[in-house]
């Protein structure tokens, strides 16, 4: 097993087709990350984020990244970690699946691919009644829900999120009422995370916030990434409501 060092970083970006964001937010070194390779020539790779997200790529026929796979596990088991694998592969499924299905759980997810023709066509709105901000430390500290832990947890600090990441918050009577941040971001792309108060729903405010960072988005060249579990109904249509006509696949989370 040979873990990648960052001069290497660069050839993995033009080794690997698309990936989950968080991916990208290691090889552009937005976040600390490791990745592992079985050879040289990158044929096999899996990535993993300080959180205890990871993500394989490459010849599902490694044993040498499927043992890692399982020490890893076995370590997020022992420590009480958070141990999340994303595969976008058949072979690695089923790899994944035999090897590891006894103590994980399976989900599957919507990836959803921006459209920006539909988008820019669409209908553009205002909420008078609200206020729209950047996000930073004032609204952190009275946020909803993506607070210290989260950018923590996500970014390794809220100081790198501020630095490197970017949100918007809708205020109401000086209350933050709904969020949108970049869980991971990178040079190229950035994933939104969205939450709305839950006496605010119905409103059209999550819609309206992330339409906001769309916006963003496209004002600095970024490509916005929208990532939800297939149970999760609310997310799933709001991606469909704000960005009509937009293709989706199912991919493997396990």
């Amino acid at each position: 097993m040979i873990k990648v060092t960052a001069e290497n970083y660069s050839i993995m970006k033009e080794t690997i087709e698309r990936a989950p964001t968080f991916v990208y937010s290691i090889l552009d070194q937005v976040i600390e990350g490791s990745v592992y390779t079985d050879n040289d020539g990158f044929h096999s790779l899996l990535f993993q984020t300080k959180s205890g997200i990871c993500y394989v790529y490459g010849d599902s026929s490694s044993e040498q990244i499927v043992n890692k796979l399982g020490s890893l596990l076995q370590e997020s088991i022992e420590q009480s970690k958070r141990f999340t694998l994303f595969s976008y592969s058949d072979d690695w499924n089923t790899k994944i699946e035999q090897h590891l299905n006894g103590p994980v759980k399976k989900l599957e997810r919507y990836t959803f691919t921006f459209a920006i023709n539909a988008y820019n066509d669409r209908e553009k709105r205002e909420l008078p009644d609200y206020e729209f901000i950047k996000i930073k430390q004032p609204q952190i500290e009275h946020c909803l829900e993506f607070d210290n832990q989260y950018y923590e947890e996500y970014w390794d600090s809220t100081n790198n999120f501020l630095e490197n990441g970017f949100g918007f918050c809708l205020q109401h009577e000086d209350k933050v009422i709904s969020e949108a941040v970049s869980i991971f971001k990178s040079q190229q792309f950035a994933e939104i995370d969205i939450v709305t108060d839950s006496k605010y729903r119905g409103k059209g405010l999550a819609s309206f916030i992330a339409e906001k960072y769309i916006d963003f988005c496209i004002l600095n060249d970024i490509q916005p990434c929208w990532d939800c579990d297939i149970h999760n109904q609310a997310s799933y249509h709001l991606g469909k409501l704000i960005r009509e006509n937009m293709q989706f696949i199912q991919n493997l989370n396990s």
